[in-house]
């Protein structure tokens, strides 16, 4: 797909969405600069609704989610929340696990169930829901700027998005819970050291960056990238009782679909001849 103009979703007010596709990578950038890219229900609904959208699309191969300016997101609008205490407790319970439910949760699924990769572009704040979505991703490039929180306990809120799933496989309960109990900043280098971000680059250098990582991952073998994705998600899901057997026959039917591609016989046939294999964009 030939580059296309920027869609906005939502309301100036509230904040957008800006969807853009550029030869088969869509980006969708939070776009909300003066709140630091800060979410409101108008924002968690178009977010939603573009992501649905692009992932669906069988011109897409790549997803980036970043911010516009210098946050990729502070999280979810307090001023905004702030407006659901005139509410009753049981409405206040109702309003908000619905928003949480119908809004938040419905993204997190689609990006760790699409095919396509997603990349995380991760400048200054990264926090709360801003956070989830970089741990939903499947590659997190972070300029040398970007803070990281979970922020929920500032709410007195145990924090969403996937954030007790990701955090706890990445760095077990403990860990998991030091920072979801404290919601302390911490910087790039020191999630990449925990392993939550893949590679931390100087501000100054962070566009060059992820488009080297958005041209490394186009050129690859997609439908592998999906195919480990899904074993790895399967992996994941199942690690309380998924028995070892039935993640070896996964692996086998996943091994099998991948030798049929087009991408499989490029690559032996590369290596044979120890060239760089050169994997199409519909193999």
């Amino acid at each position: 797909m030939k580059a296309q103009a920027d869609d906005q979703s939502g309301s100036n007010g509230d904040g957008c969405i800006l969807t853009r596709f550029d030869d088969g990578v869509a980006t969708l950038t939070m776009s909300r600069p003066a709140r630091r890219n800060a979410y409101s229900t108008a924002m968690m609904r178009a977010l939603r609704l573009a992501v649905g959208a692009v992932l669906s699309d069988p011109a897409c191969e790549l997803l980036v989610l970043r911010g516009d300016g210098a946050s990729f997101s502070a999280g979810g609008d307090v001023h905004e929340f702030a407006q659901g205490l005139a509410l009753a407790p049981a409405a206040r319970q109702a309003s908000f696990e619905a928003l949480v439910a119908e809004q938040v949760n419905p993204v997190i699924l689609a990006l760790r169930a699409a095919h396509q990769p997603v990349i995380a572009a991760v400048r200054g704040d990264c926090v709360g829901y801003g956070l989830s979505l970089t741990l939903a991703s499947d590659f997190a490039l972070a300029a040398d700027d970007a803070l990281f929180s979970t922020a929920g306990i500032a709410l007195a809120q145990p924090g969403a998005g996937g954030q007790s799933a990701f955090l706890s496989r990445a760095l077990g309960d403990r860990r998991a819970r030091e920072l979801m109990w404290s919601a302390r900043r911490f910087d790039a280098h020191e999630a990449k050291a925990l392993g939550l971000v893949e590679r931390v680059v100087p501000v100054a250098d962070f566009e060059a960056a992820l488009a080297d990582e958005v041209t490394r991952l186009t050129r690859g073998p997609r439908h592998a990238y999906a195919e480990i994705k899904h074993l790895l998600n399967t992996a994941a899901d199942g690690a309380a009782g998924q028995p070892l057997a039935a993640q070896l026959a996964a692996e086998a039917a996943a091994f099998g679909r991948s030798a049929a591609s087009a991408d499989f016989a490029e690559a032996v046939q590369a290596f044979v001849a120890r060239r760089r294999p050169q994997f199409g964009r519909d193999g």
